[in-house]
């Protein structure tokens, strides 16, 4: 599986949109699947970590962050590092 970020920073994986829950549940209860999406996986984990008691609308754009921050290891098309 591949991440993309798209130009609007909405961030899919195998096509669909990741959301914060998603994210965290990566990060915390499956934490081989984001070490295989991303190559700084502590970088990853401390946004989405921060986010946990942020609005709503923070906690979504903590997930554009954190990918960012972790650098995807297969980027689709349209991240641009």
């Amino acid at each position: 599986m591949s991440v993309e970020i798209a130009e609007d920073g909405a961030v899919l994986a195998a096509g669909q949109p990741v959301d914060y829950a998603t994210a965290y549940t990566w990060a915390v209860d499956n934490p081989e699947k984001i070490t295989s999406l991303v190559e700084d996986t502590k970088a990853f984990v401390t946004v989405i970590a921060d986010a946990e008691t942020a609005p709503v609308a923070q906690q979504q754009s903590a997930v554009l962050e954190a990918f960012t921050a972790g650098r995807p290891k297969q980027p689709g098309g349209s991240w641009s590092s």
